[in-house]
């Protein structure tokens, strides 16, 4: 299995950085790659929709784990028997503000070569999306 996480802490509530999560509208403004993201129903465990990446490549994905002002995790099937699991986490801080954290993994027979074939892209993108979604975040308030 291959992973990579990136964290900051940022001067926003939960609340702000959650409502940025379940606005898939706003996904493509914080998130490197992404051109368009449909969610077929509510930003709910077992949710499922699809997310059309630079050059119109389209990939159905799964909510498969969601709380509210805390995260969410996201599951695309990436080939056979691998998955990708990305996952949007918010902690709050005791004094002020909060931590943000993106992760991805791919999972199964032969993610550790697509991880290392992808990985510089992946991981660049998710130190990104998680400044990204910080500012979003701050200029929504």
């Amino acid at each position: 299995m291959w992973s990579f996480e990136h964290s900051i802490d940022a001067a926003v509530t939960p609340a702000a950085v959650w409502s940025r999560y379940i606005d898939v509208d706003t996904w493509p403004a914080w998130n490197a790659g992404m051109e368009k993201v449909q969610l077929n129903g509510p930003f709910h465990a077992g949710g499922t929709g699809e997310v059309t990446m630079t050059g119109d490549a389209r990939a159905p994905f799964t909510l498969t784990e969601v709380a509210v002002d805390e995260g969410f995790t996201i599951e695309v099937r990436v080939g056979p028997g691998v998955v990708t699991r990305s996952r949007c986490r918010i902690a709050a801080l005791p004094e002020h503000g909060c931590r943000i954290t993106h992760s991805v993994e791919l999972d199964g027979p032969g993610g550790d070569e697509m991880g290392a074939a992808a990985g510089p892209i992946l991981s660049g993108n998710i130190t990104r999306g998680v400044d990204e979604v910080a500012k979003a975040a701050a200029a929504a308030v």
